[in-house]
């Protein structure tokens, strides 16, 4: 019984790529069960995101749960099972659990520590429990991975660091005003910078987000997708509305200053955040009035930069103690040596029997004694799969000593009792 996991992601694979190889939402669910029916699959959970295609799996031997996925995957893609494999990356045992932990953590993301996604650990892993694919290994492992997970990210929170000028500048209206309830925004200019910053803060907690600039038409259409806290004015208006704003950010692309900050003008007390390059204010110190350029802002984002990174390396260095924690907790479950041993024992009464064939048999050839090989190793396989999952259940059930005693008797087992650690290793 081993845990591997073959991913396709975006290490390896270009956009175009990751699109043709990617699980729809509607899709998860019939694949999940698909999968769980190959041979070698004793439990599995899928994880599909826009930067990576994973196959979690529990499997009674590392080839064929290899061999197997691979041709899961070749058939559901329709794609050559050579073209899958020169695709994908395969981590076994230590690793597929240390990847597991890494990805559930963001330290595996495009954009690292970033906390979406644990949410799309926890949903594949949810997903899989009500598909009836994962067991005592799995959802055991998920647990730790999405507890370590939360734990690294509210421990760091790395994702509360400014990123971008636009994020920065929002964090410092955060902290001047202490709290956003009741507060009103004004955002000048409708392009990309922003249309950027009002996605994010519309989420922040401001009553009331209005959108300034020279093309009103462009500015409702910004404002209406956000219809629940913002509207539009004409940059005309903008003069006349600073005395009823808490804070301004100005987004806009010119070349000569749209505002000339002035005690007359401004009001009592302004936020104003320039990202504009020419600036869009002309300021010179004036009371109640605080404001922040580009280069202050990117001073800001350089040293969250380098907060980030500290972060990031302390996160990483608590995974290797929880990857061993996990396989403490593995060696604790009484089941595995069980297992192990039934596997040993069923291996070893097809050799005898092989062995036997062999010598009633001595005209056969090399491809065919490999061909009766492979057969009987299936067989043993694919007989041993319903068991092996039963007592996997049973080991958790309050019953269990007595469940796996007899289940060792029944199968010739009775020197691997519950507790003992013969073959655990």
């Amino acid at each position: 019984m081993y845990l591997m996991c073959v991913s396709l992601n975006y290490h390896h694979l270009t956009i175009d790529q990751r699109e043709q190889y990617t699980f729809s939402a509607e899709e998860v669910s019939v694949a999940n069960q698909r999968l769980n029916h190959e041979k070698s699959i004793l439990e599995n959970v899928i994880l599909a995101t826009c930067n990576r295609t994973e196959i979690y799996a529990v499997v009674d031997q590392l080839h064929t749960g290899r061999y197997y996925i691979k041709r899961f995957l070749a058939g559901w893609f329709r794609t050559p099972a050579e073209k899958i494999e020169s695709l994908m990356t395969v981590f076994t045992r230590e690793e597929a659990v240390r990847h597991l932990f890494e990805v559930a953590t963001g330290l595996d993301s495009k954009l690292r520590g970033e906390p979406q996604i644990l949410g799309q650990v926890k949903s594949a892993h949810a997903q899989a429990l009500t598909d009836g694919v994962t067991g005592v290994i799995f959802n055991q492992l998920f647990k730790q991975a999405i507890t370590f997970a939360k734990r690294m990210h509210t421990e760091y929170r790395v994702s509360e660091l400014s990123q971008s000028s636009g994020q920065a500048g929002l964090h410092q209206l955060k902290v001047d005003l202490t709290s956003l309830k009741g507060k009103r925004l004004g955002i000048v200019g409708a392009g990309m910078m922003g249309a950027h910053t009002l996605a994010n803060a519309s989420t922040m907690g401001f009553s009331e987000i209005i959108v300034f600039n020279r093309t009103l038409a462009k500015a409702t259409s910004l404002a209406a997708e956000y219809a629940s806290i913002a509207t539009a004015q004409p940059l005309a208006t903008l003069t006349a509305s600073l005395p009823k704003l808490d804070a301004v950010i100005f987004a806009a692309s010119v070349k000569t200053p749209l505002l000339t900050v002035t005690p007359a003008n401004v009001g009592q007390s302004l936020e104003i955040i320039d990202l504009g390059v020419p600036r869009n204010v002309a300021y010179s110190p004036t009371p109640g009035i605080n404001y922040y350029d580009i280069d202050h802002l990117n001073a800001v984002v350089s040293h969250n930069q380098m907060e980030k990174a500290t972060m990031l390396t302390a996160m990483a260095g608590q995974v290797e103690a929880e990857v061993a924690a996990y396989f403490k907790w593995e060696k604790q479950l009484h089941i595995v040596p069980v297992i192990r041993g039934l596997r040993e024992h069923a291996l070893t009464i097809e050799g005898t029997a092989y062995d036997s064939l062999l010598r009633k048999l001595p005209e056969l050839d090399r491809h065919q004694r490999k061909v009766i090989s492979k057969h009987m190793k299936s067989i043993v396989n694919q007989m041993l799969r319903s068991p092996i999952k039963e007592i996997k259940e049973m080991s958790v059930q309050e019953n269990a000593k007595l469940d796996i005693d007899l289940f060792c008797q029944l199968f010739g087992l009775q020197d691997l009792k519950v507790g003992e650690k013969k073959n655990a290793d």
